[in-house]
């Protein structure tokens, strides 16, 4: 079941995310590791949503696979896709637990429930489309190719496209602008919040090079 929302209300956040990976990052909070989400069976009301409180949020300490080990990748019909990057990752449903979010997979995006789901064309769209997913700062996972390896910036641009594909079809999302946003600042950023039907924003830490620790985190905005 999809939300239903005031085309421009803000959301407070029910769901921030702080990355911390020692030298690397992550999106913060309490699942254990390894544990799938589980596929959303219901949503709350919209209102109660679009004002909750931001969460508690913890730090997660994911493992690295040893070298030559690859992770297993989870099983979606719902892609998302960066072209220019070579990015194709499957995405799935996460909740916060206990006002908490914490991607369970290093191979995987996550889209944000209760804010919009993943639709087969753009007029479906009934609030802002927010997907997250770990970086790490060796450039093989998650959202690691969104920045320069030296740390000097994002690798995507104004005019960037992302595609975001499900079974009922394929909405591509151009990329307007990449901020960065201290740690700590992201829960009361309200232009990240809005509920914004066609919009979609990605979140993941900002790595800076050189194994140094993150301490931004880094918001894609693109619209349909």
């Amino acid at each position: 079941m999809r939300l239903t929302r005031p085309s421009r209300r803000t959301a407070a956040v029910a769901a921030v995310l702080t990355l911390g990976f020692a030298g690397g990052t992550v999106l913060a909070v309490g699942l254990a590791d390894g544990e799938q989400p589980a596929a959303a069976t219901g949503s709350p009301d919209p209102v109660a949503a679009a004002t909750a409180a931001p969460p508690h949020v913890e730090e997660a300490q994911p493992t690295l696979p040893p070298e030559g080990v690859a992770l297993p990748t989870p099983s979606s019909d719902v892609h998302v896709v960066i072209p220019a990057l070579d990015v194709d990752l499957p995405v799935l449903p996460l909740s916060p637990r206990n006002g908490t979010i914490n991607p369970p997979t290093l191979t995987a995006a996550y889209w944000l429930d209760p804010y919009g789901d993943p639709v087969g064309s753009a007029e479906q769209a009934d609030n802002t489309l927010y997907l997250a997913a770990h970086s790490t700062g060796t450039g093989e996972y998650g959202f690691d190719p969104l920045m320069e390896s030296d740390g000097g910036g994002s690798t995507l641009g104004a005019g960037d496209v992302i595609e975001v594909s499900t079974p009922q079809g394929t909405v591509d999302y151009t990329v307007e602008r990449t901020e960065r946003y201290a740690k700590g600042e992201l829960p009361g950023a309200t232009e990240v919040w809005e509920a914004h039907p066609g919009r979609l924003v990605l979140i993941t830490c900002f790595q800076r090079g050189g194994g140094r620790a993150s301490t931004e985190n880094l918001v894609v905005f693109a619209e349909s």
